[in-house]
This record gives C-alpha cells, sequence and structure tokens, in this order.
C-alpha cells in the first residue's frame, strides 16, 4: 500500500498538468507591465502576424444572473465567471462538448475550466444555487462591462479558463472594473475620485432619449444626462480626458433608468482601455512572427504566455514539489526495507529446510523454483491486495481537485508499483537463497544464521 502510496505521490508531485497554470489559451502572446500608446497599439493590430489584442491581461469577471428563486434573484452574493478573452473564431462546432454555437454576438461558449474553477472555489454559493455541473450554466444569462443580455449556449473542454465570445463586444466586456488589472494603482485612484463611468452609447439606446444634439458618432464625443446641461455646454469640452484629450458634449440624454454616465463611442471605449491598462495580450495568426515583429522590429519584451505562466507556477511549486518527493521517497524506501526485513527473517527460519533438501539431493534449480513460486504465490495474494485496496483509496481521493494535483493514479503508475514489487520481492527473496546454495550442505546445516 505504501508503495503504491509513494509512486503515485512522485508522480503527482512531478507532472505538471496545463491545468495546473494556464490562465489563457495557449496561443496568446503576452507583453506585461508595460505601457503602450494608442497610436502604438493601433499600429499593432495592423500587423500581418496579428490576430486581435487585448488590452492588460485580458481577463474579465462575469455575474451569473440567478432569477430561478425569489432569494436568489437579487441575492447580496453574485457569483462570478472569470476567464480570459478569446475570439469565437478560433473554436468550431466539433469543439462544443456540450450546447451550440453562438448565433449573435450577445451568445457566447465558456470552457469547462472556467466551471470548474467557481465550482472549486464555492465562490458566491454556486452549488448551492443548482449549477452542480457545467451543462448546467446553458441557456443561464451573465451580465458584465454594461452587457446585461449575454446568454451562455456552449461549452467546451479545452483545459484553459477562456471565455469565447464575438470580438464585436469585446471592448465592452474589458470596461468594467473587475476586468482592469489589479496593480494598476494609478487607475484605481483615479476611478475611486470619479462618480460618473465612461460607457458605449450603443448599450443604451432602449433607455435614453436623445433631448438635444446627436449621439456621440465621432471619436471623443460625448453624451450627458439632461442634467448637466447648465454646467456642461453643448460643443464644449468637459475635465474628463480619453487619451490625454479631453471629451466634447455633443448631446443630452434623458434616462428612463437616471442613469448618470458619460457615453461616448466604442472607439473611445476602446482609446480608455488602453490608457488604464498595462501589458497587452496579443492572439497572433503566427506566433513565431509575431514575437520576432514584437522582439526585434519594435523592441517590445513579448513572450509566449503558455511558457510564462508555466515557469512561474514551476517557481512557486519548487518548495512544495522538493519536499513532496523527498517525503514520499522516504516512504518509499523504508517500505522497501520492511519488505528486505520480513523476507529475511523469514528466510533465515528456512535455512535447515534448505540444508536438508540439498542433502537427500535435490538439485540447486529446484530449490529456486520452488522459493520462486512461494514468493509469487505470496506476493500475488498479500501484496496486490494492498494494490488494490490503496488504488481504490486513491483513485476516490483523486476526484477532489486537490489531491488530484498531488497523486497520479492511472496505469502506468500502478503498473511501476507492481513491477517494482514483484521484482525487489523476487530479489530479496532469492539472493539470500544464491548465497546459502553457494555452500555444501554440510556446511548449511552447520549455520544457524546467513550473514
Amino acid at each position: 500500500m505504501f508503495i503504491v502510496y509513494s509512486i503515485t505521490n512522485i508522480s503527482g508531485r512531478l507532472t505538471i498538468r496545463d491545468t495546473d497554470f494556464m490562465t489563457a489559451d495557449k496561443n496568446y502572446i503576452v507583453v506585461e507591465n508595460e505601457k503602450v500608446s494608442v497610436e502604438k497599439f493601433l499600429e499593432y493590430e495592423n500587423l500581418d502576424s496579428v490576430n486581435y489584442i487585448l488590452p492588460g491581461n485580458g481577463k474579465v469577471n462575469l455575474k451569473i444572473q440567478f432569477n430561478d428563486y425569489y432569494q436568489t434573484f437579487e441575492g447580496d452574493i453574485n457569483t462570478v465567471l472569470e476567464g480570459t478573452l478569446t475570439s469565437l473564431d478560433v473554436i468550431s462546432s466539433s469543439d462544443i462538448v456540450n450546447g451550440r454555437m453562438p448565433n449573435n454576438e450577445y451568445e457566447i461558449v465558456i470552457d469547462k475550466v472556467v466551471y470548474d474553477n467557481v465550482a472549486k472555489g464555492g465562490f458566491g454559493n454556486v452549488l448551492y444555487k443548482g449549477i452542480t455541473k457545467a451543462q448546467d450554466l446553458l441557456n443561464r444569462k451573465v451580465s458584465g462591462g454594461g452587457l446585461n443580455d449575454i446568454t451562455i449556449v456552449g461549452i467546451v473542454d479545452k483545459k484553459t479558463p477562456s471565455i469565447y465570445a464575438s470580438e464585436n463586444i469585446f471592448v465592452n466586456l474589458l470596461n468594467s472594473a473587475e476586468a482592469l488589472q489589479i496593480g494598476n494603482i494609478e487607475y484605481v485612484e483615479q476611478l475611486n475620485n470619479e462618480t460618473t463611468n465612461l460607457d458605449d452609447y450603443n448599450l443604451y439606446l432602449d433607455d435614453i432619449t436623445i433631448t438635444k444634439g446627436r449621439i456621440p458618432k465621432n471619436d471623443y464625443e460625448v453624451i450627458v444626462n439632461k442634467s448637466n446641461q447648465y454646467q456642461m455646454k453643448l460643443n464644449e469640452t468637459i475635465d474628463q480626458k480619453v487619451n490625454g484629450t479631453k471629451l466634447r458634449v455633443v448631446g443630452y440624454y434623458d434616462s428612463k433608468t437616471n442613469m448618470q454616465n458619460y457615453l461616448v463611442n466604442n472607439n473611445t471605449i476602446k482609446y480608455d482601455e488602453i490608457n488604464k491598462n498595462a501589458g497587452l495580450m496579443i492572439y497572433p495568426k503566427n506566433k513565431d512572427k509575431a514575437l520576432e515583429a514584437f522582439n526585434n522590429k519594435y523592441n517590445v519584451n513579448a513572450q509566449d504566455k503558455y511558457e510564462v505562466d508555466k515557469k512561474e507556477y514551476i517557481q512557486g511549486q519548487k518548495d512544495s514539489i522538493t519536499s513532496g518527493v523527498i517525503f514520499a521517497s522516504v516512504i518509499l524506501v523504508i517500505s522497501l526495507i520492511e519488505i528486505y526485513l520480513i523476507e529475511r527473517s523469514s528466510f533465515l527460519s528456512r535455512i535447515k529446510e534448505v540444508g536438508i533438501l540439498r542433502a537427500i539431493g535435490s538439485k540447486r534449480i529446484d530449490i529456486y523454483k520452488m522459493f520462486l513460486g512461494e514468493i509469487l504465490a505470496i506476493t500475488t495474494i498479500i501484496s496486490m491486495s494492498g494494490v488494490a485496496l490503496m488504488t481504490y483509496i486513491l483513485t476516490t481521493l483523486t476526484k477532489a481537485s486537490d489531491f488530484a494535483r498531488i497523486y497520479t493514479v492511472n496505469i502506468q503508475t500502478i503498473g511501476i508499483s507492481i513491477i517494482l514489487i514483484y521484482a525487489f520481492n523476487i530479489i530479496v527473496g532469492l539472493l539470500p537463497l544464491f548465497k546459502v546454495l553457494r555452500k555444501t550442505p554440510a556446511q548449511i546445516l552447520a549455520r544457524h544464521d546467513i550473514e
């Protein structure tokens, strides 16, 4: 049992699974902690090797709407699905394991890992609200970045915490406080000092009515609630800046919900996101060409996101992995020593029997066969029972993700354990016999112990 435990534990500690460290799709390239101007960002977007670029870390939080029960309709705890935005264009219907591909830009697909993370963390009591498996999220509404009618219609199992959406809504999904990089202190302070949000006017066409002026079709134009018309004059700029440019008021609106947000076009929201986030998430058409272009032509420190996450994970887990392997190795060595002592003790009690067999003319090969048969029989009956019991215990434990990270229970590890047990039992069982059979029957019978 302890041998199986040790082998599976060592394998589990040394095995690095993608789900342990991946935070985004494997194809992403990351530029960390580097502020990029709007002009440079737009230039990067037009590179032949680039598919699309996300400002910041590309992560979004989508709040699940629970309208099933009265108690959860407006609950104080909002369960949040966290993942990295990825374009729907990189998946197809063959990747869908539950549900379907989206039919419009307000339908999304999530990876099963996104559900696993929220269920494992228990944030918002997702399991207690009826979401016990990823399929339960199908056709459920989520909201984020001013988008309140997004529907989850499909689930993939690509082992990456990705939220697949139309590129048309990327900017608005990122335009929320939850999506900001926590390390961006400058913007956090700015956010705390402001009471008015900046949003895409297209999201509120059903809520607002233009009372004067027009909608902000052009960049750096804004419409404000009509209650601000006396201090914010039409066709004049206000203090609110985006990309260093003051916004110009081009209209006033009346809101059914008494909203006070500054409403601008999608481009202005995009420029604002670029300014307030450090770093880039780049999805390339060709990873090698994109890395070469950013690192050589633009002298930007672009790295493979997958390799960065893996390196950081290994570095963070190095001490834990080392101590775990040492502990499991000690248990393995102790187990083998115990087996050796048991086998040795058993053989010492049978030296006289071996001497008698030799004295009556039994051949060495026949004695070897007799002892080998006994070793195989005992190992099969006793040791394999322990292997089966420990395998069952560990298989049950590894259904929990925390245990699955430190134990690898599969055909390979169990096979290695069985081979090790048989090989060690045969060696320690026959080695003392080999030493004894080199002596004459008289010498064997004259000894009471074996060195």
